[in-house]
């Protein structure tokens, strides 16, 4: 079975779940994750997915190892690992409330 990593994934590709489902595209690309963008301008939403839960690649699609029910689940709208990286201002932003020191919370002491 193939290790997926940042080398393998390129922003645009489609995401597809296991059940066939579209989720999205391609709009970063991690060390440890993909974000997927799914939605209309300013209403769109962003999922993380760890390359352990990418099944395979056909083209310019991503398939997941998950079902469209599971991808959607809340716990891929945080980055995975996020305490490892403490540098990227908008994910410590999203990680507000997860138990992670924020240097820019404005409430900090």
């Amino acid at each position: 079975m193939k290790t997926w990593s940042a080398s393998d994934i390129e922003k645009g590709l489609k995401v597809y779940s296991a059940d066939e489902h579209h989720l999205g595209q391609v709009v970063a690309v991690y060390p440890d994750s993909v974000r997927v963008r799914r939605g209309p301008l300013f209403f769109w939403t962003d999922r993380f997915y760890p390359y352990t839960a990418i099944a395979g690649r056909q083209g310019r699609s991503v398939i997941l190892k998950m079902s469209a029910a599971e991808a959607r689940d809340e716990q891929w709208r945080k980055r995975p690992a996020y305490e490892q990286h403490p540098g990227d201002v908008l994910q410590t932003f999203y990680d507000r409330g997860h138990g992670v020191e924020d240097p820019l919370d404005p409430e900090r002491d």
